[in-house]
């Protein structure tokens, strides 16, 4: 019945009981001096820079728990006592604990298992992966993914992410902001970073006149 199962409507994650709902939560993200060293290593190396977005990125992972919720408005459906049936997750929710964390490891097992990239020993959100001379160099944050390449690496990383990987993903183009920085590249790969809008936006704040 519905009461039973009254405590574990878990959409809103504080509802959620460690040990009981979810065993760990911790994701790692991309640490700003990993992203200037990506940087560093694109304008060394030559490579272009370009951003893709995953769409809904959590519910792209299953959940590993059972997660019951209440059907959103409009859907809520009867059983044959008359009584409102309850929903089970199959995948994770954005309000779930663990769901960054399933959608890390879901990403992550992709990148190293199907597509043969190596994880950085020192910061787990960057990812290599050379062919001869082409290489492909990846930053996760979150749901943001910098893909650092050269020769053909950005149409075979694009087809295999977003074609037979079935991520539900978007190609930005050539990445020109990211975590409140702007990128500027050149044609000859000089990469510059600046954070100009969040200059701009504290002298507005603080000496609007």
């Amino acid at each position: 019945s519905i009461d039973k199962y009254k405590s574990r409507f878990v959409v809103c994650g504080y509802s959620q009981v460690k040990g009981f709902d979810y065993e760990s939560t911790f994701s790692a993200t991309l640490r700003s001096t990993s992203f200037r060293l990506l940087m560093a290593l694109a304008a060394g190396e030559g490579l272009s820079l370009d951003h893709f977005d995953v769409t809904n990125a959590f519910t792209q992972s299953k959940i590993d728990a059972e997660i019951y919720v209440t059907p959103p408005k409009g859907f809520t459906d009867y059983d044959k006592n008359g009584k409102p049936k309850i929903l089970r997750l199959k995948k994770a929710l954005y309000g779930t604990k663990q769901a960054s964390r399933l959608w890390q490891e879901t990403l992550s097992n992709y990148l190293i298992k199907e597509l043969g990239f190596t994880q950085c020993k020192y910061d787990s959100c960057l990812y290599i992966k050379r062919k001869g001379e082409h290489t492909c160099m990846l930053g996760i944050y979150v749901d943001d993914i910098i893909c650092a390449h050269n020769g053909n690496m950005l149409n075979w990383f694009k087809d295999k992410f977003t074609g037979d990987g079935g991520f539900n993903a978007k190609h930005l183009g050539k990445l020109s902001w990211f975590l409140g920085m702007a990128v500027d590249q050149s044609a000859k790969h000089v990469i510059t970073i600046n954070q100009s809008q969040y200059i701009d936006k504290l002298i507005k704040r603080f000496m609007p006149y």
